[in-house]
């Protein structure tokens, strides 16, 4: 399923072979696409307020051969992107 936003840019970035191999491997992981992965950045980083946040618990049990990528995407939070990539000594 997808879904169209109404006023959307495209936009044209180059990442190192690092970060494209990165994105790679989470896209693999969560099933979703990386300019997904891309946006969900971009918010977390300059608005990461303005998701609203559910208060309350989640229990899960279960074994799955390949888990739901929604399921996965919630429960693993993801790291906080680096603004600066680190000098190799």
């Amino acid at each position: 399923m997808y879904i169209y936003v109404v006023h959307s840019h495209r936009l044209q970035i180059h990442v190192t072979l690092r970060q494209h191999a990165l994105l790679q491997d989470e896209s693999a992981r969560t099933g979703l696409p990386m300019a997904e992965l891309v946006r969900r950045s971009i918010d977390s980083v300059f608005r990461p307020n303005v998701r609203p946040q559910a208060r309350g618990w989640q229990f899960t049990f279960g074994m799955f051969r390949d888990p739901d990528v929604a399921i996965v995407a919630r429960r693993a939070a993801p790291p906080k992107p680096m603004l600066f990539e680190p000098e190799d000594a």
